[in-house]
């Protein structure tokens, strides 16, 4: 008999790979817990890869709607304080605040007062990218209710306006500062005139469209202080942010 005249079956072909997920819910949770807990510990490296982690996943292709464990957005904020942390920090919480429901997450962990004690020593880039998630936060009733009840808010911003160099920055601050004037409540943290003047001295400067459409809205607010506008939402689709490499 030929030794080929009997044929084994082959064995069956494995099946084809799977492709890889894509960026799905649950990986985001994953992302999310997984940096939660590090940001958690009591290590300052295990929290910066934490902020590493989130920046590579959530600044290059944002997320529709990335909703945020409130803990982990404490942790954070947490971290804007840390001269080596706040770049990271505030690219995630701006790219979280991108995300309407992740901005009274924010305001509930005390983003507005965090942001507010960190910016004065945040280099430019960063305290601009701190100001515009402070912005978005002030979209939300409880983030603008939060800033006017700041005693820090209009002296800083009208800091802001002196130091920061480029005119998003000087937005950002004139729009955070038309939050404060245009609520209910009487402002006295510094006088209307101080105000106005460096609002004034920032449109002499380079300054877009919607920065001089911004500083003319709080000049009439400061001349009309008996007639307060609510302009908590204004700007809410016209936020300016953007999520570059520069930024």
């Amino acid at each position: 008999m030929s030794p080929h005249s009997h044929h084994h079956p082959l064995p069956p072909s494995p099946p084809p790979p799977r492709p890889p997920p894509p960026t799905s819910t649950l990986n985001l949770e994953e992302l999310f817990h997984v940096s939660m807990l590090q940001l958690a510990s009591e290590s300052e490296a295990e929290s910066l890869s934490a902020l590493h982690l989130l920046e590579r996943s959530l600044v290059p292709n944002p997320q529709p709607d990335p909703i945020s464990p409130p803990e982990l957005i404490r942790g954070v904020v947490k971290m804007l304080c840390h001269p080596h942390a706040a770049k990271p920090a505030t690219k995630v919480l701006l790219a979280l605040c991108l995300a309407e429901p992740n901005r009274s997450a924010a305001v509930g962990v005390g983003a507005v007062g965090g942001v507010m004690e960190a910016v004065a020593e945040m280099e430019c880039s960063t305290a601009e990218r701190a100001l515009a998630a402070l912005e978005l936060m002030c979209t939300v009733a409880e983030g603008a209710a939060e800033l006017r009840s700041h005693a820090l808010a209009v002296p800083m911003m009208v800091e802001m306006m002196g130091r920061l160099e480029g005119y998003r920055g000087k937005e950002y601050a004139m729009s955070v500062l038309a939050v404060i004037y245009g609520g209910d409540k009487e402002v006295a943290a510094a006088p209307p005139e101080e105000v106005a003047r460096a609002v004034a001295l920032a449109l002499q400067g380079e300054c877009s469209a919607r920065g001089r459409r911004k500083g003319a809205l709080l000049l009439k607010m400061l001349t009309e202080s008996d007639r307060p506008l609510d302009v908590s939402h204004d700007g809410h689709d016209d936020s300016g942010c953007v999520m570059d490499d520069e930024f």
